[in-house]
């Protein structure tokens, strides 16, 4: 890296940092290298403590590493998500908090604990479950943690002592709790905070506030650098330039910006369709300009849009000029349902070995248990769906007819029985495929399809050979699927890009890809409504920044023919 008079400070200075600027400004690389330097003056057995948002902004960071430590280093720079680390910290030292060991509670069985609890306040049960219990859901980490460290200075230290510089990742993003971690920890170790307050996308979070980089300031009186003139990122395209207009409603020449093309489609023409023509032609694009192994993001505002994409994008579609080709692609979903989704396919694996009313009792039980999770998380017609399947089960095991239309085919699906082959990634395609011919199939197929059982390698596909009997069936499938979901989900478990990737706005924060297709549904999620407040519209400029700021080379902006400009 080449360093300026600025970033030779950034190296040199020893105490508390803060380090500003936006995407591709280099905030994180300059910061490796300072923990590259520093790690000649620590103990062998001190490290430095990096410490991210999602599974997604960690493989960033493990791919800048590469370029800037040497393997000896990167083995004392420890890249965590802030989860993985605070649970880490509760179960081996939590006792105290509770007198209990800690357990965690994964996304999944939260949404199960909050679909059946029959009080109004969930928050408060949460709360219960981790002082009384010492049962801990993922929102609730940090705050077990900074209690840790209120009451013992001893841990604390501990800590300190373990990760003498520690590194944050995405400030601006940190809730209340997260900050009183950081600022326990800063009282003997030395902490580097990156920050870009115009990435803050999460205030709808408890705890995120947007004063929260000022109250850092007062509190640890870091020394502040500012690298938002760079951009290393996307530095020809003038995409950066146009991200920054759009937030700021600022006139540009939309002409002058090649890395930026916009495309509208009628009244008549489903966004769909519209995302799948661009999504082709930004491949294309791409190829041509010599970057043939490039990888694409298409993103919406909301999941139900980029589900819908998904769905559409998977089959040819015939065209006046010939065949728009079928798009494979990686969907980032909701992960607590698609576990939730991927325990109730796993259950067939067993039903080789299981009696037949056990068998199907197991899986209709299973698939309301998605349904419940899907209610906990604010689907209001899943409540009922699970209660018929609750309900048929009941009937199965009074010896009466079920009413769901989905205990029927199962029930038709082991009579007609089927062959495992002990090959797990064959196996899991096949009992994915039994799921169809209701809604409620059809739709815990479709959520299972997320759930990565693609290679040999895979650690789903492992463990899953390990429960395999040699003959004719997995043991305790179900069990293995969910233990394993649950640690992926804990040791933050990343993955490279797929070459296309659908998902939420949100959901794309932290990470970088070739391309960008941004898709804006004419009725559902709107990008900038008209009537929405100010505070509301700054917010949806924000959003819109960060989506825009995730491509290297090319963003494709795909609106309705009558949307609002992005720039007055």
């Amino acid at each position: 890296m080449e360093l300026d008079d600025q970033r030779r400070s950034i190296l040199s200075e020893a105490g508390h940092l803060l380090i500003e600027g936006g995407p591709g400004c280099g905030k994180t690389s300059i910061a490796l290298v300072k923990a590259s330097r520093a790690l000649p003056a620590l103990e062998l057995e001190q490290k430095v403590l990096f410490l991210s948002f999602s599974r997604a902004a960690v493989r960033q960071v493990l791919d800048r590493a590469g370029g800037v430590l040497t393997h000896a280093q990167s083995e004392r720079v420890e890249v965590r998500t802030f989860h993985s680390f605070f649970l880490e910290i509760l179960r081996t030292h939590g006792r105290s908090l509770s007198g209990r060991s800690i357990q965690f509670i994964s996304p999944a069985q939260e949404l199960q604990l909050r679909a059946v609890h029959t009080g109004s306040d969930w928050a408060a049960e949460k709360l219960r479950l981790a002082t009384r219990e010492g049962l801990y859901v993922f929102d609730l980490l940090a705050s077990g943690v900074a209690d840790l460290f209120a009451r013992s200075r001893a841990t604390r230290s501990l800590y300190s002592d373990t990760y003498p510089i520690v590194i944050v990742d995405e400030f601006q993003d940190t809730n209340e709790d997260q900050w009183r971690v950081i600022e326990a920890l800063a009282v003997e170790s030395t902490v580097i905070l990156l920050a870009d307050p115009d990435q803050r996308i999460f205030d709808h979070i408890e705890g995120v506030v947007p004063e929260r980089i000022p109250r850092a300031i007062a509190a640890l009186s870091p020394i502040r650098f500012d690298l938002s003139a760079e951009n290393f990122r996307s530095p020809i395209g003038g995409i950066l330039d146009y991200a920054n207009a759009v937030l700021r409603n600022r006139p540009i020449d939309e002409h002058s910006i090649p890395g930026v093309k916009h495309f509208n489609y009628a009244s008549h023409i489903p966004v769909e369709y519209a995302a799948h023509a661009v999504t082709v032609s930004l491949r294309k694009e791409l190829v041509d300009a010599g970057i043939s192994a490039g990888t694409v993001a298409v993103l919406a505002s909301t999941n139900g849009i980029v589900n819908r994409i998904s769905d559409k994008i998977l089959f040819a579609v015939p065209t006046s000029n010939g065949v728009l080709p079928p798009i494979p692609h990686d969907l980032q979903w909701d992960a607590a349902l698609s576990a939730a989704a991927g325990v109730a396919v796993a259950s067939l694996l067993e039903w080789p070995r299981l009696d037949r009313l056990p068998a199907i009792c197991l899986t209709l039980s299973h698939m309301a248990g998605f349904y419940r999770a899907k209610y906990a998380n604010g689907v209001l017609g899943a409540k009922g769906a699970a209660e018929t399947l609750d309900r048929s089960v009941d009937a199965l095991q009074r010896g009466a007819r079920p009413a769901a239309k989905s205990a029927k085919i199962l029930s038709a699906v082991y009579d007609n029985g089927y062959r495992l082959r002990g090959s797990p990634v064959i196996d899991w395609m096949k009992v994915r495929s039994l799921f169809s011919g209701s809604q409620e199939l059809n739709e815990v197929g479709k959520a299972a399809r997320f759930i990565k059982v693609g290679r040999a390698s895979d650690s789903m596909a492992w463990a899953l050979g390990d429960s395999w009997n040699g003959e004719d069936a997995y043991s305790l499938a179900s069990s293995t699927v969910r233990s394993v979901l649950e640690e992926e989900v804990l040791q933050g478990r990343v993955e490279p890009p797929a070459p296309v990737t659908l998902m939420s706005m949100h959901k794309s924060k932290g990470r970088e890809f070739d391309g960008v297709v941004m898709v804006e549904d004419r009725y559902q999620g709107v990008w900038l409504p008209e009537r929405a407040t100010p505070e509301k519209m700054s917010e949806s400029r924000r959003l819109l920044r960060v989506a825009i700021t995730r491509a290297r080379h090319r963003v494709f902006i795909v609106r309705p023919s009558d949307a609002v400009g992005l720039i007055d």
